[in-house]
This record gives C-alpha cells, structure tokens and sequence, in this order.
C-alpha cells in the first residue's frame, strides 16, 4: 500500500535530485510533479520498500528524456537558424550554404528526396505526404531525420 505521507517527506529529496540535472526550476517542477502523479495513480500497485529507488529511477528517466528532447529542440533550431540566415548574412555566404544543402539533397535515393523537399520545401504536414507515399507518419519522420543527420553532419552541428 502507498503511503502518502512518505512521500512529502521525500519530495524535497526527488525536487533536489531533479534540479541536479534540469536547472530551470520550472521544468525541474513539472518533472517532479508528472512523476508524484504517476506515482499517485499506482499507489496501490506500489511496494513501500521499493518506493525510494523507483522514484529516483522515474525521475532519472524523465529528465533524461528531457534533456535529449531540449538537444534535438536546439539541432533543430540551429539547423533553421542555419537555413533561413538570409535575411542576415550576405547572400554569397547564404547561396554557399544552400548550395551545399542541394548538393545533400541531390545525393539523397528515393523516397527519402521526395519526401524531405515536400516537408521542408513544400511545406507539406508528415500525414499529408505519408498519404502520398503509402506509408506511416513515423516513417515519413525516419526519412526527413535522416536527411536533417546528413546536413547536421555536413555543417558540424551536432
């Protein structure tokens, strides 16, 4: 049986571990917060002497997941930042990047071209182009992921 009032007294315990890898307060809280309310829904699966280290196991994943969720966020920020610096740069340094991105795009097999000119250049949604090639969403993603890798490489964003 789970007992609730143990875990207030290891909140702050699990609040400070969090903080120990996520150092925004905010996000640290709603990490804390998502796992004490997985916990409270399976309070009555939940074994006391188990408690402590399933806790810091939950938490160590979530921010985990986090954190690699912030390092794709920002590959694909400076990936955008990247691309669209026109407005920025001289357009020879500009033309020089997107020549270099074409020539990526140009070596790319079928369906994997087609469909990442579609979702980046065309701006097409992932279902409207799965539909196209007869395949899932999360298989359009696997190809568009492939090519952005490819020029993260080639631009040393990683």
């Amino acid at each position: 049986m789970f007992n609730f009032n143990l875990s207030v007294k290891i909140y702050r315990s699990i609040d400070y571990y969090t903080f120990q890898f996520i150092t925004d307060e905010e996000n640290s809280k709603d990490i804390v917060n998502d796992v004490f309310e997985k916990i409270w829904i399976q309070r009555h699966e939940l074994k006391l002497e188990t408690l402590s280290s399933y806790l810091y196991t939950l938490v160590r994943n979530r921010c985990l997941d986090y954190l690699r969720h912030k390092k794709v966020e920002q590959q694909y920020a400076d990936l955008y930042d990247l691309i669209s610096q026109k407005e920025f740069d001289d357009s020879e340094l500009y033309e020089y990047r997107m020549s270099r991105i074409e020539k990526i795009i140009e070596k790319l097999g079928e369906p994997t071209k087609g469909i990442f000119i579609q979702c980046y250049f065309q701006n097409k949604k992932y279902a409207e182009v799965a539909q196209e090639y007869h395949i899932s969403s999360s298989g359009i993603k696997k190809h568009v992921m492939k090519v952005l890798r490819l020029i993260r490489r080639e631009f040393d964003i990683e």
